[in-house]
């Protein structure tokens, strides 16, 4: 080795000189190349290829460049078959000295990077090439540790996305999927084993992927967590792949069970957003999530949309709960005792009018925002605005009128509820006795243990408990003997199928009896036809309530039906 300590290079900077290694058998060209480089370079000498492997694969000198000649005990052509097998040395930039240019086409073949003719004429140039392909492997070599994933040696998700658009850009006319590959319980895997046997799962899978896309054309990255992702062409059948990997578990996890989920976005629209498309196989692998017996989901579209659809409303509700976008209206209740049908009361519903998603059914959003956590504030509101409403009507009618409000199963369960309730009757001043709490049927029923006891406070408070949609079928009518209720409301299907079905009609009578029995009145809902009401009314049925005494009215309509009332 000779050389001296390097300056700083003033284009490049180096901080510490780099090595290179000579491979000749000719001394007298060591020997000039050698003075060549010496002042910028360390330089390690090799006479032949054996030599020179044995240097490169000890791994006790890092070497940054190798200069190899081509004839002489075995070969550079040898040498060069080594490393494109080798990883640690494929890394390492190679420059050919030679004088025959014929030899330079194979050696291209080989990886050589370029070629220094000899005999060798203006150092200045040479040491320029040799430091010019020293930095463009460094650039490269930096690249990769930017683009990669550490521990899979993958590509990282944001540089996967960017060669995945290439991909696109190369074979236009390819149809392509995106495949997103997670693995189900890694976390409690990683807290019950270690992050060591994680990691080596890791591994396992990625080595997996690789060697499964190595036979297509394709790219295969790592997202976050335990997420791979697949960007390739196009194939009809998935079902090779969870089978694959289950081989992959094999060969690392003894009696330890481990399971895949796996979303296909098959047909790839090249013109979407790579964020997007990763996004949306990654829900689709996600859903699999609460269906053990599965493992691979197909993206489909409709089903995206309504997905969307949803986190869309989702989102949108604070500012809409905020904004007022969320209507009470009206259906009023008429009494049936009497020559003609008299107004009593009414229940309250809700809707929202969006000026971005026009009218949302309530069946669209109720069941979404119970399922998360958002129907409790959407209550709340309810109640409040009713209570705000009642209080007015008092006051401009010296009447107030009973309102019967919607509680959701999910509310049941706050721990303030009781409280909330009182206080927005009794600070509107709103006799308890005239704010009604529907509960469903099913409510009651499917945890009776933990709702009986709210409501049952909730009633003890002074409040009127109604029983909505009795009968749909979630318990016996021997269950009522231990519901707290004033109430009974007729499931509005029964209604529906009276005209059809003598028999319901018999049941709708047992269940206008039953209640007679409990001493509570009988509330008929959906009522939509002459018929019906006459049925209901000759049978004892107390209140009505449908189309076919009124539509649910918005709020202005309501307080005209109040005063219209009072004029009579």
């Amino acid at each position: 080795m000779s050389g001296n300590i390097e300056t700083m290079n003033p284009k490049r900077g180096f901080l510490i000189k780099k090595t290179v290694l000579i491979v000749d058998d000719e001394e007298i060209n060591v020997e000039i190349m050698s003075a060549i480089l010496a002042d910028d370079f360390y330089v390690l000498t090799a006479n032949d290829g054996k030599e020179a492997l044995d240097i490169l694969l000890s791994g006790d000198n890092k070497i940054d460049m190798v200069l190899l000649d081509v004839f002489m005990p075995m070969d550079g052509r040898e040498v060069l078959k080594v490393r494109q097998e080798n990883p640690d040395i494929k890394r390492i930039p190679f420059i050919v000295c030679t004088s025959d240019k014929n030899i330079e086409e194979e050696c291209f073949h080989l990886g050589v990077n370029d070629f220094i003719k000899k005999p060798y004429e203006n150092p200045d140039i040479i040491v320029a090439r040799v430091k010019r392909m020293i930095e463009l492997y460094e650039d490269r070599s930096i690249l990769k540790e930017v683009e990669r994933e550490k521990l899979t040696n993958l590509y990282n998700i944001e540089f996967f996305k960017k060669y995945a658009m290439q991909f696109d850009a190369n074979f236009k006319d390819l149809p392509k999927d995106m495949i997103s590959i997670s693995i189900n319980r890694f976390r409690l895997i990683n807290e019950l084993y270690g992050r060591a046997f994680g990691d080596k799962i890791l591994l396992a899978v990625a080595s997996k992927l690789g060697k499964c896309i190595s036979n297509c054309n394709g790219l295969v990255g790592k997202d976050a967590g335990s997420t791979f992702v697949i960007y390739c062409e196009h194939h009809d059948d998935y079902e090779i792949l969870p089978i694959k990997l289950q081989e992959a578990m094999k060969e690392v996890v003894n009696d330890i069970h481990v399971s895949f989920r796996i979303g296909v976005y098959p047909f790839v629209d090249p013109s979407l957003d790579k964020d997007i498309v990763v996004g949306r196989t990654k829900t689709t692998a996600d859903s699999l999530i609460n269906e053990p017996t599965k493992t691979i989901a197909i993206f489909n579209e409709e089903k995206q949309t309504k997905t969307l659809h949803k986190e869309e409303l989702i989102e949108a509700f604070p500012s809409a709960l905020e904004e007022g976008q969320f209507k009470l209206y009206f259906q009023p209740k008429y009494s049936t005792h009497g020559d003609k049908p008299a107004f009593t009361s009414a229940e309250v519903l809700i809707r929202w009018i969006s000026p971005k998603f026009g009218f949302v059914s309530p069946g669209e959003f109720i069941s979404l925002f119970e399922e998360n956590g958002l129907i409790g504030k959407l209550d709340a509101y309810i109640m409040e605005k009713a209570a705000g409403y009642m209080r007015s009507w008092k006051d401009r009618f010296g009447l107030c009128v009973p309102l019967s409000i919607n509680l959701s199963r999910i509310d049941i369960y706050r721990p303030n509820l009781v409280e909330e309730i009182i206080n927005y009757a009794d600070s509107n001043g709103i006799p308890r006795d005239k704010y009604f709490i529907e509960v469903t049927e099913s409510a009651f029923v499917e945890d009776a243990k933990e709702v009986i006891p709210v409501i049952d406070r909730i009633r003890q408070a002074g409040f009127k408990i109604e029983i909505d949609d009795f009968g749909s079928g979630y318990s016996s009518f021997g269950a009522l003997a231990d519901l707290p209720f004033d109430v009974l409301k007729i499931d509005m299907q029964f209604i529906r199928a009276m005209d059809k079905n003598p028999k319901v009609k018999d049941i709708i009578k047992m269940i206008i009896n039953l209640s007679k029995v409990f001493e509570a009145t009988t509330v008929a809902e959906g009522v939509e036809t002459k018929e019906q009401y006459d049925f209901l009314k000759e049978n004892g049925c107390d209140i009505i309530q449908g189309y076919y005494l009124s539509k649910p009215l918005p709020i202005n309509d309501f307080e005209e039906l109040i005063e219209k009332e009072l004029a009579k």
